[in-house]
């Protein structure tokens, strides 16, 4: 098995068990403009009829929501307490089927299944490169040809912004995420993963797809949101929204988004 199931399966379980996971994309405006950024651009891409795979479900806002719109949905996720909470949102929705697994094995799934493969968080807690693309490959394996696979992922620079620097330990943070020369390297016990966008493309470089966007999706919210004064009144929330998905493919803007999605068609 791989170190991931090995080693990082029970860190990531550690993570969520304390986290609600739940309301993460309903109780923030970060959270609230990553959800909203994500939905257009997978709407951007589907297609009546499409069959969606969503690989590192949570307890279900994407694959639930889509599946109350009628597509045909199959969600994985990997953490239990994830698992649970997703059946229980999803128990009467009968066009969205649920499987505990992770992204690195989809076997129960033949080649070329789906229209849309999500891969909306498999990517922060994969730890080593042998892994990554494992996941990468496995969710093009199961993506039909001419078929649309979206891969979020973390810039290396927002956790640094975002968690040792707002807990004043940013020296740590720099020390345990590059090398002396600042080069990037993985740091699983963090719990979560960075990449350099210049490194995180570079793992599709032999990959037979074709890149078609990368957005920043939830802007610099969630440092901002840190700021005890902070508010986007709801007056102004749907301008701002609107601001953002104007500027959200802006090269000059992606290195503040703690989150981005990278997506590609499968050739």
């Amino acid at each position: 098995m791989t170190e991931y199931i090995n080693n990082g399966k029970n860190i990531v379980s550690d993570i969520y068990e304390k986290y609600d996971e739940n309301s993460r994309l309903i109780n923030s405006r970060h959270g609230q403009l990553e959800y909203f950024t994500t939905m257009e651009y997978i709407h951007k891409y589907l297609k009546n009829g499409a069959k969606i795979l969503e690989i590192g479900a949570g307890t279900g806002r994407y694959s639930i929501a889509l599946a109350l719109e009628g597509y045909d949905i199959t969600a994985i996720e990997l953490v239990n307490k994830n698992f649970l909470k997703l059946k229980e949102n999803s128990k009467d929705i009968k066009n969205i089927k649920s499987y505990q697994g992770d992204a690195l094995n989809l076997t129960r799934f033949s080649n070329e299944s789906f229209d849309v493969v999500l891969s909306l968080g498999p990517m922060y807690h994969l730890y080593t490169q042998d892994d990554q693309l494992r996941a990468i490959d496995e969710a093009l394996r199961v993506c039909k040809k001419n078929g649309i696979v979206m891969f979020a992922f973390i810039p290396i620079h927002a956790i640094i912004y975002c968690a040792w620097m707002q807990d004043n330990e940013v020296g740590d943070g720099i020390r345990e995420n590059f090398t002396e020369h600042f080069k990037p390297r993985q740091y699983k016990e963090q719990g979560f993963t960075g990449f350099e966008i210049s490194d995180f493309k570079k793992l599709f470089k032999n990959k037979n797809v074709k890149s078609l966007k990368l957005i920043a999706t939830d802007s610099v919210l969630e440092i901002e949101e840190d700021r005890k004064n902070f508010s986007i009144p709801d007056k102004d929330w749907d301008l701002f929204k609107r601001y953002h998905l104007s500027t959200c493919e802006k090269p000059e803007l992606q290195g503040l988004s703690s989150h981005l999605l990278y997506i590609v068609k499968k050739l």
